[in-house]
This record gives structure tokens, sequence and C-alpha cells, in this order.
């Protein structure tokens, strides 16, 4: 039976950390080279031939970052396995006072070897991970615009010109807000500031743009769209490229925890430490997601499942918020019961 390398591999903009250990604890592996793909490759190429020799098999263990996803990519022809980890799991790592590169590669071998992490889900399928990028790229531009309109009223008003509705984003509206502005030079700033929202604005129509000719190739987003009430096309393509499959949950309790639907609570020595809350470790997106759904449906004049749902549980429990989340519940159920089976909404799925 070949042994196993456990390898810890710590990254860095500039420099990468290699530690392997094998499953006693023994380190093997020691090395400190240049971040590029040149050296990620030669380093691994080493470590398979030498595992070859040895009859050893090579496992990494990553943490989650901007240049984990590409690593992987770049390393996984040449070991077993690559796992990334999130960073907010390892207390081990990021709560300890003396920190370093070559302690944090260690300490992601021992946690490896010692299968002691979470791994976070990587999708196997280019074109779904390069189509969440797109869909990561316009909620940027999202919220770029929800910050240059909440800095143009905050200048307005520090001028006390006080706005509470968005009539002031309009060609028309901004014009009539900027007369009331005495200064030409903050008038000129606030300007700037306009036509960077204007920009903005025009870039993330052109995103919007990529993301319908990129999201034809996955089926389901038009199933979510045009079938299940409230979510349409945002929504659709936000649980598509979130979610990327429904297969990477094995119940709908796990995909509920994602979506940060999930109701988490401490106890110690059968007493209760904190009330009953929502885990916040998941995807906000997703909850939005749900969220918006849920208020369409439930507003809407037609008949609809999720409205049936919530008033049923309305009835039940008499409590608002309970019923809400047992309703934004049953959305991403259905949304998933859908992309499992492949099939369209029916009033009843779910």
């Amino acid at each position: 039976m070949s042994e196993t390398l456990y390898v810890g591999l710590d990254l860095g903009s500039r420099n990468c950390e290699q530690l392997g250990m094998l499953s006693d604890g023994t380190v093997k592996i020691k090395s400190r080279f240049q971040t590029s793909e040149a050296n990620l490759i030669k380093a691994f190429k080493e470590g398979k031939g030498l595992g070859k020799e040895l009859g050893w098999e090579i496992q990494v263990h990553l943490e989650a970052g901007e240049l984990a996803p590409w690593v992987r990519e770049v390393i996984k022809p040449y070991v077993k396995s690559v796992d990334i980890s999130h960073s907010r799991d390892n207390a081990w790592i990021a709560n300890d006072p003396n920190k370093n590169d070559r302690a944090d590669a260690y300490k992601l071998a021992e946690l490896l070897r010692m299968n002691r992490y979470r791994p976070v889900y990587y999708s196997e399928d280019q074109s779904r991970r390069e189509f969440k990028q797109l869909v990561q790229h316009y909620d940027d531009l999202t919220g770029q615009e929800v910050k240059l309109k909440l800095k143009i009223k905050s200048r307005l008003r520090v001028q006390g010109v006080i706005i509470h509705k968005g009539w002031v984003y309009t060609e028309k509206g901004f014009k009539k807000a900027l007369e009331q502005v005495k200064s030409p030079e903050i008038r000129k700033s606030i300007e700037q500031l306009h036509k960077g929202l204007k920009n903005t604005l025009e870039i993330r129509e052109e995103a919007l743009k990529l993301i319908r000719e990129a999201g034809k190739k996955f089926p389901e987003i038009k199933l979510f769209e045009e079938g299940v009430p409230g979510v349409g096309f945002i929504g659709a393509v936000h649980f598509s490229a979130y979610v990327q499959t429904p297969h990477r949950f094995s119940n709908k309790r796990k995909l509920w925890r994602y979506c940060r639907l999930g109701v988490c609570q401490r106890t110690s020595d059968g007493k209760i430490l904190t009330h009953p809350k929502l885990d916040r470790a998941g995807c906000g997106r997703l909850k939005a997601v749900a969220r918006t759904a849920f208020n369409v449906s439930v507003k809407s004049k037609k008949d609809n499942q999720f409205k049936r749902a919530y008033e049923s549980a309305l009835e039940a429990t008499h409590d608002q918020t309970h019923a809400r989340l047992t309703v934004m519940r049953k959305i991403v159920s259905v949304l998933r019961a859908i992309w499992l089976t492949n099939t369209p909404y029916q009033d009843d799925l779910g």
C-alpha cells in the first residue's frame, strides 16, 4: 500500500511555502519558492517523481484566497488531490500569535493529515467557474453603483441639499439638486461622482450582456426564470452561478445552511449560551435571491405555492419571521428540485 505525503502550501503573491509530511507526522519536504506557474509545476513535478520512487501519493491543502483556484488548476495534474479550506474555519492558523509562512504550511499539512478541515467546493467545469466570475463581476459593479449613489447623496447633504428619494440620479433631478450647491468647486466634485455613476451603470449593462450570453449554456437558468414565482433572470443566474451544481448538497438542509437560512445555537452543559439565530456562514447572495423571490411571490396578486405556504405558516406560528424563513427555505428547495430533475416548475414541487 502506497504512503501518502500530506503537503501544506501557504500561498503569497511573492513566495509560496511548501511543507510535506508522512502519515506519522515526519516532515519530508520543506521548500520556499517564488510564486509563478513554472515554479509551482517544478515543485510538484519533483514531488511526484519522488513520490513514484518512494511509493508516495501527494495530497495538497491550501487556504481559500485569490490565488487558490489558479494554483489548484496548475498543480492538479501532478498530485492525487488538492483541497482548499476556508481561513475562517482554521482558527489554529489565524489566531496563532506567532504566525509565519513556514508555520502556516506545517499546520495546513497537519490539518490535512488529521482530516480536520472543511473543504471549499470548486467546480471541475471550467465554464461554470468562469460564469461565476462573470456574475461576481456584475455584483461588484452593482456594489460600486450603490456606493456612488450614497456618496452623491452624502455630499449633497453636507451642502444642505437633503434628498430622500431616487430622482436625484436622473439627469433632470441631478441638475436640479446641483443648482442648490453654492460652491463651484464642490459642485464640480459632485459632478465627477455623477459621471462615475453613469460610467458604472454603462459598464454594468455590458456585464449583464456577457452574463446573458454565457448563461445560454446552462439550461437550469431558463427553467428558474420562466417558471419559479419571484425569481426572474437575475435570481436565476445567481442561484446557478453560486451553487454551480445541486449534487454538491446531499440534502436540502445543507443547501439551506449554504444560503444562510440554517439556524445555529450554542449550548454547554445543557445550558443555552446564545439564542437561536441564522448562521452567517455561507453565501449572502443566495439568501438575497430567496428573499427577493419571497417578497415578489407573496405580494403577487396571482396565487402560487409560496404565497399559500406563507399564509399557512403564519397561521400556524403567528410569527412573520418564522413564516418568512420557512418560505425562503421552500424557495431554494424548489430550485434545487427543478435542477436535480431538470423539469419545469410545478406549483406543488418542493
